[in-house]
This record gives C-alpha cells, sequence and structure tokens, in this order.
C-alpha cells in the first residue's frame, strides 16, 4: 500500500512540474456525485470531490482528486469513503468527448473501518470550458468484497 501512494504522489509531483511553465495547462474542478450503488444492502450514493487536471500533451492530462460519498444504506443510515485517486484523461476523438481512468485508495469514515484499493473509469463531456458530466463508476475493493457505484459527475472548472 506505501508502494500505492508513493507512486501516486511520484505522478501526481512530475505532473506538476511539468506543467510548472504552464500555469493556463493546469485546471481545478469542483464537483457534485450522485449514483446508484451495485451492491446490495445500499440505497444511492452522494459525494462530491475536487480535482486537478494537468495538462502533459495534447488531449492528455494527468489528474489527482480527493472528496467524499456517503452511502445509503437502505434500512438506514450510512457509510462514507474519503477516496483519494490518480489518473489520466483523454480526448476520445474530439476535443468534447474524454475517458478518465483512475486508481487510488479509498479511507473509510465509519468508527473501526478500514480501508480500501479504488478505481474509477468514466467516460464524459465538455459542455464549455468550465462545465462538464461524466458517467462514473467508482468501487473500493478488499478481501474479496467490493462496495461500487454508477453515477453522475458534474463539475465546475476554474
Amino acid at each position: 500500500m506505501k508502494k500505492l501512494m508513493l507512486a501516486m504522489a511520484v505522478v501526481a509531483f512530475s505532473a506538476a512540474h511539468v506543467n510548472a511553465q504552464d500555469s493556463k495547462s493546469t485546471t481545478l474542478s469542483v464537483a457534485v456525485n450522485a449514483g446508484i450503488p451495485t451492491s446490495t444492502g445500499y440505497s444511492f450514493v452522494l459525494g462530491g470531490d475536487l480535482q486537478a487536471d494537468f495538462a502533459v500533451a495534447a488531449g492528455t492530462k494527468i489528474t489527482a482528486s480527493a472528496g467524499y460519498e456517503n452511502y445509503s444504506w437502505k434500512g438506514g443510515g450510512s457509510s462514507g469513503f474519503i477516496p483519494l485517486l490518480a489518473g489520466a484523461k483523454f480526448n476520445l476523438g474530439s476535443d468534447k468527448l474524454y475517458g478518465h481512468a483512475q486508481l487510488g485508495y479509498g479511507f473509510s469514515t465509519v468508527s473501526g473501518g478500514s480501508g480500501a484499493f479504488g478505481y474509477a473509469p468514466s467516460i464524459g463531456y465538455y459542455f464549455s470550458s468550465n462545465l462538464d458530466a461524466s458517467i462514473k463508476y467508482l468501487a473500493f475493493s478488499r478481501n474479496g468484497f467490493t462496495l461500487g457505484s454508477v453515477g453522475i459527475r458534474l463539475a465546475y472548472s476554474f
């Protein structure tokens, strides 16, 4: 796990260093996430995140994000995860359509809860330079159990 976190830090640092000469190639976005759990016993997922995109080549960005996801149980109550993810975002044939793949770690907010490996593939669309939406599968896996959700991410970039 320490190797994974170190690798994520190196990728994020490298991307920031590559773009140090061109600050316009870095964007920051804040997003709202809403989805339907793919795991039984949960009713819906609601959360948000903050994401930095670092342009590294034409149509390709390295990303780093942190957020909070709340999984509501069907019988009442909820549990949460704080995902820390790093990934790559790439254009899919146009400047508007993109694919995004992320890997990282989710920290449980439940007392005594443990963390889990996180991953999130998505496909999105830029409506403008400040607004985009994506369909995202976010999952946390540990010891053969996966807590996942399919949702929509609506983001505002500045």
